[in-house]
C-alpha cells in the first residue's frame, strides 16, 4: 500500500500569539501569510504490522511524525495495525520560518491515509486536525496549519485550528483569496532559532502580541481580497519593526543584502519589496502590485547567490494540501 502527499510551505507575515487556552486545538494565532507552492513531498508505504513507523530522507528528525500516527490511531485504531516507512523530501530548508514542520505533519497524515484509500474529504479534515495538534504538542507554528488549510493569502481572524467536518477541528476563522503572485524565497544559509525561542518567552510574546493586534486592526476591517495586497506589504514591514523582530537575528543585514541584489538586477524602483518571514532568518521577495510584466524571478536568484543567500523561486498556493 502506497500514499504520497505533497504539500506546500507557508510564510508567516504578521502574527498575534494567542495559546493561553489548555485545548491544543483552541491555541494558536491571528495573522496574515502566504501559502507556497513548495513545501514537503512525503511517500508513505504500509504493510501489515504492529504501528511501527520508519523514516528516510531529510527530515530533521521523526518525533513528528511519530506523533502524526500517534495521533492518527487515536481517532482510528486501524492505522496501527501496519508499520509505515515514510520517504520525507523537503523543498525547502527547515527551520527557516517556511511553516514545514506543519506541511510536514499534514502530509505525513495525508500520504498514510491515501496508502488506506481513506476518503479524501475526510482526510484532510483529520490532517489538519492532527497536524495542528502536533505543531502544538511540539511548541511548533501557532498558525500554520490553519493558513494551509485556507490556502493563498490568508487572514486569521480567530485562533485555533480551523472548524472542519466530521466533528473535527476547533475555534479557528480564517480568511483568504488567491491569485497568481510570483515570488523568491531568500534564507540565510546558516542555521537558526526554533520557534518555541520565541513564542515560549514571555518578553517575546508580549512584544509580538501588541505588535501583531496593532498590525492586524486595520486589516480586519472591510473585505478581504486581492486589493488589499498593498495593505498587508505595508502592514506586515510596520509589524517587523513594532515587535522587535526586525532588530532580531541579523534581519536588518538580510534585508539589507536583499536590497543590493535587487538593485543589482535592476529593481532598485521599488517594483519587487522583501518581506521578512517569522520566525526565521528569512525573506520573501514579491512583487508590490500585479501582474508584473516582466520575468524576474531567475536574474533575482542569481545577485542573492552571488551575496552567499539560498534562495529558490515559488508562487502563492491556491490549495497548499494537494500540489502537483
Amino acid at each position: 500500500m502506497r500514499g504520497q502527499a505533497r504539500v506546500g510551505g507557508h510564510v508567516t507575515l504578521i502574527f498575534s500569539i494567542q495559546d493561553e487556552s489548555t485545548n491544543l486545538l483552541e491555541q494558536g494565532s491571528r495573522g496574515a501569510g502566504l501559502s507556497l507552492d513548495r513545501g514537503v513531498i512525503i511517500e508513505a508505504h504500509g504493510q501489515p504490522g504492529n504501528g511501527i513507523l520508519t523514516l528516510q530522507g531529510d527530515a530533521p528528525s521523526s518525533e513528528l511524525h511519530h506523533l502524526v500516527l500517534e495521533e492518527l490511531t487515536n481517532l482510528e485504531p486501524s492505522f496501527g495495525d501496519y508499520d509505515w516507512n515514510l520517504t520525507h523530501e523537503g523543498e525547502l530548508p527547515a527551520s527557516q520560518g517556511f511553516g514545514l514542520s506543519a506541511a510536514g505533519a499534514v502530509s505525513c497524515a495525508l500520504a498514510i491515509q491515501r496508502a488506506l484509500n481513506v476518503d479524501e474529504e475526510l482526510a484532510r479534515s483529520r490532517s489538519i486536525h492532527i497536524a495542528h495538534r502536533v505543531e502544538r504538542r511540539l511548541s511548533g507554528g501557532l498558525g500554520d496549519v490553519a493558513a494551509l488549510h485556507a490556502g493563498g493569502v490568508e487572514l486569521r481572524l480567530e485562533p485555533g485550528c480551523p472548524q472542519l467536518p466530521n466533528g473535527l477541528g476547533g475555534p479557528g476563522a480564517v480568511l483568504s483569496w488567491h491569485a497568481e503572485i510570483p515570488l523568491v524565497v531568500v534564507w540565510r544559509t546558516t542555521s537558526s532559532q526554533h520557534t518555541s525561542n520565541y513564542i515560549d518567552d514571555a518578553d517575546w510574546k508580549l512584544s509580538i502580541r501588541a505588535a501583531g493586534e496593532h498590525c492586524l486592526f486595520g486589516l480586519r476591517e472591510g473585505q478581504w481580497n486581492a486589493d488589499r495586497w498593498s495593505e498587508l506589504l505595508s502592514k506586515s514591514a510596520e509589524f517587523a519593526e513594532r515587535s522587535g523582530l526586525l532588530g532580531d537575528s541579523n534581519r536588518v543585514e538580510l534585508l539589507h543584502l536583499i536590497g543590493s541584489a535587487l538593485a543589482g538586477s535592476g529593481f532598485a524602483d521599488g517594483t519587487l519589496v522583501a518581506r521578512l518571514c517569522m520566525l526565521g532568518e528569512s525573506a520573501v521577495i514579491v512583487p508590490s502590485k500585479f501582474p508584473v510584466a516582466t520575468e524576474w524571478q531567475d536574474v533575482v536568484i542569481e545577485n542573492l547567490q552571488l551575496r552567499g543567500l539560498g534562495a529558490t523561486s515559488a508562487s502563492v498556493a491556491a490549495d497548499a494540501l494537494n500540489l502537483h
